[in-house]
């Protein structure tokens, strides 16, 4: 490591709101230098850009960090993850914060931006904390879906990359295009209606489900587990549980199938479909869906596997339905009858096959 001057200091101020990461990358662009180049100078080897670093790091990393900043620790510590929701940053693989898939700089999952506020930040634009967390499609200020793929190039977002040629964060990695000159979709009143009503859970450490107050944590793991029963729902072939939704208004059969890997590594528009139906869902009264489930004919088997451990006021319900009857076939009815694949098995499929192209074209872009 070459031997830097002590007495050097971070002067760029954190804007409200900002992620440690981005903060850093735009202090390395204000000294002119690379954000490699700050990381060097700070660590040494330690590679932080190839971690995902707003999760927070070591205590004697972090003394380092507040010895050559101006601003104060606590606006510093403001800045991570792990200061908005302990309980929801447990680790890497906790279910609400977006994952990056790292490897090395690369990340295969794209960073959320909004365009209009980084043409409203000017040469500052900057990263939000709250684009990290995995309600959060939107932005409430403009009313508009964020990206996370450049929409000129088609490569996702990964300011890790961002150096001294491209000069601001606002500015795609691969291709150079300025984001701020994209015009994304205007967010649906569901998913605003969801992001407003997490974050006040968040904030408060209590919100309502069922007409009854619960804590945060509990609210975002029923919130959690019918994430996972959407994405069920939305495969189903059985007639009456499509029916019995569109009854709450939901309509199933109009959902294509998201991409077969975990919550916190979706897009941005496949999290918008999936939580816009969640938002519906957890209005319904269990009492309501319990009714309906009799109604239909719907038994306590299309909710959930039963070795699936659920919120207590899931279980409940489910233990509240219809007990399943099983039916044993009298022969063996051979696997191979020769008919196709349904539809969204097929497209289920083509969407991980997409993926997996993507990742290997990301990676050859950019390098390390």
């Amino acid at each position: 490591m070459p031997n830097y001057a002590q007495n050097w200091f971070i002067h760029t101020p954190i804007e409200q709101g900002e992620v440690l990461s981005s903060w850093l990358i735009r202090s390395a662009l204000d000294m002119g230098c690379s954000p490699l180049t700050l990381i060097e100078a700070l660590w040494g080897r330690w590679r932080a850009l190839t971690i995902d670093l707003d999760r927070g790091m070591t205590e004697d990393r972090l003394e380092l960090l507040f010895v050559h900043s101006f601003d104060d620790k606590q606006k510093i510590l403001k800045t991570m993850l792990t200061n908005v929701a302990p309980y929801l940053v447990k680790s890497s693989n906790s279910g609400w914060v977006l994952s990056l898939g790292q490897r090395s700089r690369s990340n295969f999952s794209g960073r959320q931006v909004c365009t209009q506020c980084f043409e409203s930040d000017g040469r500052s634009a900057y990263l939000r904390l709250m684009w990290r967390m995995g309600w959060h499609c939107c932005c409430e200020k403009h009313q508009i879906n964020l990206i996370d793929h450049c929409p000129n190039c088609g490569v996702v977002i990964q300011p890790f990359k961002i150096d001294l040629e491209h000069g601001s964060l606002a500015v795609c990695f691969s291709c150079h295009f300025n984001l701020t000159l994209y015009q994304p979709q205007p967010s649906n009143i569901q998913i605003l209606d969801f992001q407003k009503n997490a974050d006040n859970v968040l904030k408060q450490g209590s919100g309502l489900y069922n007409n009854q107050n619960i804590s945060a944590t509990e609210w975002f793991a029923i919130a959690r587990a019918w994430i996972s029963e959407i994405r069920l729902l939305v495969d189903t072939d059985n007639i009456q549980l499509i029916e019995m939704f569109k009854s709450f208004g939901i309509n199933l059969n109009t959902i294509t199938p998201f991409t077969p890997i975990a919550f916190e590594y979706l897009n941005t528009n496949e999290r918008i479909i999936l939580l816009s139906i969640l938002n519906e869902i957890m209005k319904i009264p269990c009492e309501l869906i319990i009714d309906r489930s009799y109604e239909y004919g719907i038994s306590s088997a299309n909710f959930w596997d039963k070795r699936k451990k659920l919120p207590i006021q899931l279980q409940q319900m489910k233990s509240a339905m219809i007990k399943p009857i099983r039916v044993y076939a009298l022969q063996r009815v051979s696997s191979h009858n020769g008919k196709p694949k349904a539809k969204k098995t097929v497209q289920r499929k083509w969407l991980n096959l997409l993926r997996k192209s993507r990742k290997k074209r990301s990676h050859k872009l950019g390098g390390d």
